[in-house]
């Protein structure tokens, strides 16, 4: 018996330009509708592009988005340890800092409240009238 000689079907050769712009406008047009499309098939012709170029677009994307959802998981972690860690030793102001604040603070409280010389428009709840 003779061997059946495979056939290899042969596919259209196709740029990544091109197939990135029917992808992305495949997918959203499946999203968004026709609009979507139209505007995922011109950000799927860029990424082809740049793809094309060499320069690895869903990989920088990739990483891009592990480097900012670490930032997120990491946030919490560090705020948990500074609860549990005591609070590092303040640096004491200088003894300047400490005499013009002391001064200013001294200013203030001396100065005594004018006694108030305009009278009142009305006179106030369960006040009653001299005769």
């Amino acid at each position: 018996m003779a061997k059946k000689a495979k056939t290899k079907t042969k596919l259209p050769q196709v740029s990544k330009q091109t197939a990135g712009g029917i992808t992305g406008a495949v997918l959203g047009g499946i999203v968004a509708g026709p609009v979507g499309a139209v505007a995922a098939g011109v950000a799927g012709a860029m990424v082809g592009d740049a793809s094309a170029k060499g320069r690895k677009p869903i990989k920088r994307v990739v990483e891009t988005i592990r480097a900012r959802l670490r930032k997120r998981k990491a946030a919490p972690a560090a705020e948990a340890t500074t609860k549990l860690t005591p609070p590092a030793a303040k640096k004491t102001k200088t003894s300047s800092v400490r005499k013009k604040r002391a001064s200013k603070q001294a200013k203030t409280t001396a100065k005594p409240k004018a006694a108030s010389t305009r009278k009142a428009k009305r006179p106030t709840k369960g006040a009653t009238k001299k005769a």
